[in-house]
């Protein structure tokens, strides 16, 4: 982690520390204001993809007061920082509840009204790699206090990953709610996937008919300064696989402006129902992509030293999918894999249940024992039994 990084770094703990506690306790008024929801996010300059639903669920139902306060801390200066800062303050001091996405300091940063309920969504599904306190790097050694403190509701795909949450924010136990998440549940509408199909044959007009090959990595390194690896080696298993096969590439979002090789303009959400084949390393994609009940790949060159580096919470030997090591055995590993799975994205159609068995794959029955294990809070629903826990 670079000088420049620690400083900043360093600058917000102060502020936190000692700044936030007092403007909190200066703007609280005597009661919190019923029915008042606040929505914040340190890492986006709008609403995040894993708040949206609820935003939109909760403003459909029209009797909470909404409030959105969203910034990229790393983006904006160090004045408007201080000034979006106190902002959410003013309101946190008065919220019926707060609703959270990843880190989010300000919420962390004083003793809160018990009145005040705060709802920590998290960004991904299930628990592949460590996080949190489990690994190096994610939270700067130097900082005093727990990044997560003050989540009372925690929101997991299922209870299978509950202690690996619990070990990676360490709080109580019964702030994790397996009830699912949120931005899950359009994965399972067959409008949604409808919709992907028909946006993928207008995007990628001569692809049509084609399977389709979605290579989505994480990063490597530290979040302030992600790297990125294997994409040469993608790039050549792309060039021996036969022209009946598209290989999407969409890299991490951290990694988008140091690295700009993704090659579609659709989000990775919008892949996963007409991709056939998922190729992934470490990323927690593999959750979401469960849902569909269709092939992974998983390319690990660096497997034993991104298990001592960063540690994994599942057994990575027993992943559902092929484990490859070798660039020289991608291309045949991700044929074998394809033919498993029947016909190309653009022509096959997506059953009524949202999810695309394959059925007499092999496979897939690994596939459902990881979905029911890890993603079993996922039913289309999550967003509703949520907004009613909350009074919406």
């Amino acid at each position: 982690m670079n000088v420049k990084i620690i400083i900043r770094q360093l600058v917000k703990m102060a502020v936190q520390n000692v700044l936030l506690p007092l403007v909190y306790q200066l703007k609280k008024p005597r009661q919190i204001e019923k029915g008042l929801v606040v929505f914040a996010d340190a890492h986006h300059d709008r609403v995040p993809p894993s708040m949206r639903p609820l935003v939109q669920e909760i403003k459909r139902r029209g009797n909470m007061r909404v409030v959105q306060i969203y910034d990229d801390y790393q983006q904006i200066s160090s004045m408007r920082l201080f000034y979006r800062m106190m902002h959410f303050m003013k309101y946190y001091a008065k919220a019926e509840y707060v609703v959270i996405c990843d880190n989010f300091l300000p919420a962390a940063s004083c003793k809160k009204r018990k009145e005040t309920t705060v709802i920590q969504l998290w960004h991904g599904c299930g628990a592949f790699k460590k996080f949190g306190y489990d690994t190096p790097g994610d939270i700067p050694a130097f900082y005093k206090g727990n990044v997560f403190r003050n989540s009372d509701l925690v929101t997991v795909s299922a209870p299978g990953c509950v202690p690996h949450f619990q070990s990676a924010m360490r709080l109580p136990q019964e702030a994790f709610q397996p009830i699912g998440v949120c931005r899950t549940d359009k994965f399972f509408s067959r409008a949604y996937q409808r919709h992907c199909r028909e946006l993928f044959e207008m995007t990628h007009p001569k692809e049509k008919g084609k399977k389709v090959v979605l290579w989505a990595p994480t990063f490597r390194g530290y979040p302030a300064d992600p790297q990125l690896d294997q994409y040469e080696d993608i790039v050549k298993m792309a060039g021996e696989l036969p022209q009946d096969v598209f290989v999407i590439i969409k890299v991490h979002p951290l990694l988008t402006k140091k690295y700009p090789y993704d090659n579609s303009s659709m989000t990775t959400d919008q892949l996963l129902p007409i991709a056939d084949l998922l190729i992934t390393d470490y990323s927690s994609i593999i959750f979401e992509y469960s849902i569909y009940r269709k092939p992974m790949l998983f390319y690990a060159p660096d497997m034993e030293a991104y298990g001592v580096a960063r540690g994994f919470y599942l057994d990575y030997e027993k992943l559902p999918g092929k484990i490859v090591t070798e660039p020289k055995r991608l291309a045949k590993e991700a044929l074998q894999a394809l033919s498993e799975n029947g016909a190309g994205a653009a022509g096959r159609k997506m059953p009524a249940s949202g999810r695309d068995t394959a059925a007499d794959a092999e496979g897939v029955e690994a596939v459902q024992a990881f979905y029911e294990t890890y993603m079993s809070g996922c039913d289309g629903k999550v967003t509703k039994r949520l907004a009613d826990r909350m009074g919406a």
